[in-house]
């Protein structure tokens, strides 16, 4: 009987284990989003409990959020491993994952040049632009970092860099894809030429044929076109004026933790105190003043 109950007692805490999630197995947390720039509209869909809010400069969501942008309007995601979103009008990104690692000191977007701890970074953008920077990543280790970035043409595979992304899909049933790496390397996979690396100052760019259902997913039907090259001047512009605003909007954004973070504010520089009064000599000459 004994044998019995500890044969139970133990199958149950081996069916524990393995019921329980990733979160727990690699000890890692949903990391932290800050909206830190928002122009126009822009929503975020939790698709956990399927509530929709409107986004506003310094709010703060997570993974298993999607977030959409309206004509004229855009948003600037800051993670807490020190990547940057600056996602385009109408546009679709979803955060199918974010995890990664706690830290305990205080991580400033100002001064980073790496990620505070090893992460998992899992975007998907279903239609759109987005300009993004990632920090250098933790690739060291049985458990490394990644971050990739899914479209209907294929996963763009980000290995710390500045880069670009544009999908759009149009009435004719074409599809326009353009993937620009304007610093480091990214790997772009899932299509019909595998693995394809974009160095730094290179571009690829891809016209498939697409189907858009009424939900506005799309697929892809027919093989796709690729053609590789330089970034054009006026690609490079924009990636440096997106860049641009995601310093100018980051610089203020420190995380205390994987869950929390704060926004300084420019500093306020005192008021010079008045000068002291004084008396001033009214009198006129030939008034009898000495």
């Amino acid at each position: 009987m004994r044998t019995k109950l500890l044969s139970w007692i133990f199958l149950c805490g081996l069916a524990t284990v393995f019921a329980v999630s990733g979160h727990a197995q690699t000890g890692r947390v949903a990391g932290r989003i800050v909206a830190a720039k928002v122009k126009g509209t822009v929503t975020a869909l939790n698709t956990a409990d399927n509530t929709k809010k409107e986004l506003h400069d310094n709010d703060a969501i997570s993974e298993k959020y999607v977030v959409t942008t309206a004509q004229n309007s855009s948003v600037i995601l800051v993670f807490s491993n020190g990547s940057t979103i600056n996602l385009a009008q109408d546009s679709t990104l979803s955060i199918e994952e974010f995890l990664q690692d706690p830290f305990s000191t205080s991580y400033s977007m100002a001064n980073a040049s790496e990620e505070p701890s090893t992460s998992v970074t899992k975007l998907t953008l279903a239609r759109g632009e987005l300009v993004g920077n990632v920090k250098h990543l933790h690739k060291d280790g049985a458990d490394p970092s990644s971050f990739t970035v899914n479209t209907p043409v294929g996963a763009a595979g980000i290995r710390g860099t500045t880069f670009r992304i544009v999908f759009r899909p149009d009435s004719t049933g074409k599809a326009f894809f353009t993937l620009s790496t304007a610093e480091g390397e990214v790997v772009l996979t899932g299509t019909t030429a595998q693995n394809t690396n974009i160095p730094t100052g290179q571009e690829v760019t891809v016209t498939v044929n697409v189907e858009v259902d009424a939900a506005g997913n799309v697929t892809i039907s027919g093989a796709p076109v690729f053609v590789t090259g330089d970034i054009p001047p006026a690609t490079q512009a924009a990636i440096a004026q997106a860049t641009q605003d995601m310093i100018a909007a980051n610089s203020a954004v420190i995380f205390n933790s994987a869950t929390t973070s704060s926004l300084t504010t420019n500093p306020v520089t005192p008021e010079t105190p008045p000068a002291a009064v004084v008396p001033q000599d009214n009198t006129t000459p030939g008034d009898g003043k000495p």
